[in-house]
């Protein structure tokens, strides 16, 4: 069993990354996101465009490396240079604005949001404004959908942004911070750190006192390794795709993104299946179409939240000339964007209590292993 010492600030450690990530679901909640021209990944985007501009006439494969390198290089520039002041800050400052920037690294208020406007607008049978809505959230051309398409479109679009806006930016904060945190207390970094017995510092300037440096850095940097996570997702949503003129150049982009996102949308996946079977769904047939349907896309990892709300639902997903999931027992309807909203807001539900029990899990085992 760990000292008391080492315990209290271990404890606390654990209370403070896990505030972080409270104070991040609750501006998303009441706030949502940040306008396009402060947003960090909108900024992202800018700079993944600028560089894009240089590149995309190479046609090269290196020119994705060279890419996914000059974004990588500006975008730690960037941050070692906000990190050079946040070091200087009390404690507490860095908690609610490391929560600040974590709450615009994934998205759960808009995303469910955007679903439910498009069915509204839909059930008004304002199909003209619907393509232009759905346009918004989709990257293939919306001007010829009708409306079972555009239903389609809409709860393929929600569910697999399950994977990349939720569950893989939350999963990597945990990760990233949880491994860190484990490799402090296995190395006894946290026995010179003295922020139980110096409550002021909280709220006072911390003068970048070493023995609370490693309490910032670990709030800090794994706020900035979820960024990292979406650098790369931006980066394959702009030129990530396998044919056109960002064939060469979205080559790397992509296959990075498969990689960091194999075991998200995994449990995207499977914990709609569980889900479905509280909502009372056919949880049965969310596992059978996920086992056959799931790699019918071109991506090995966006169809596994797709192929499972297609099961759940009874309901055919279709991207003309891409892929098909589910069988068409029924004809597509607005209620059925309502179904996949209910059931993509117990999958995120079901994620983020899966993350507390580990978060907790962890906490009673390094309580006694060190």
């Amino acid at each position: 069993m760990i000292n008391i010492f080492l315990y209290d600030n271990f404890f606390i450690t654990i209370i403070l990354f896990f505030t972080v990530f409270v104070i991040a679901i609750l501006l998303d909640k009441i706030i949502g996101e940040f306008p396009n021209n402060i947003h960090p990944v909108v900024l992202i985007g800018k700079v993944i465009e600028l560089l894009k501009i240089f590149l995309i006439d190479m046609n090269l494969y290196i020119s994705g490396l060279l890419l996914f390198l000059g974004v990588f290089i500006i975008f730690f520039i960037l941050n070692y240079a906000l990190y050079q002041v946040v070091m200087y800050l009390p404690i507490f400052f860095v908690v609610v604005i490391s929560g600040i920037f974590f709450s615009q690294a994934f998205s759960i208020k808009f995303l469910l949001d955007s679903a439910e406007r498009i069915r509204y607008i839909l059930d008004q049978k304002d199909i003209k404004t619907g393509r232009r809505e759905v346009s918004k959230i989709v990257s293939r051309p919306t001007e010829n959908l009708q409306r079972p398409q555009l239903i389609s479109a809409t709860i393929e679009t929600l569910t697999e942004n399950i994977t990349d806006s939720v569950v893989a930016p939350i999963f990597y904060y945990f990760a990233f911070g949880l491994i860190v945190i484990s490799v402090f207390c296995y190395y006894h970094l946290f026995d010179d750190a003295f922020i139980v017995t110096n409550l002021n510092i909280f709220v006072v300037n911390n003068f970048g006192m070493d023995a609370n440096s490693n309490v910032i850095d670990i709030i800090f940097i794994s706020v900035i390794f979820v960024y990292a996570y979406r650098v790369i997702n931006t980066m394959d949503a702009m030129v990530g795709y396998k044919n056109g003129r960002y064939k060469k150049l979205g080559f790397i982009p992509a296959i990075v993104d498969d990689i960091v996102n194999l075991i998200p949308a995994r449990i995207s996946g499977y914990l709609m299946i569980f889900a479905s079977y509280i909502l009372g769904m056919n949880w049965k047939n969310a596992y059978r179409i996920l086992k056959r349907d799931a790699r019918n896309c071109d991506s090995p990892n966006s169809g596994y939240p797709m192929a499972a709300c297609a099961g759940a639902l009874g309901i055919q997903l279709e991207k003309k000339n891409n892929y098909v999931m589910g069988d068409p027992y029924k004809g597509l309807d607005t209620y059925d964007i309502r179904r996949a909203y209910n059931l993509s807001r117990w999958t995120i539900f079901l994620y983020l209590l899966l993350q507390i029990f580990l978060t907790a899990l962890l906490f009673i085992i390094i309580s006694f292993l060190f």
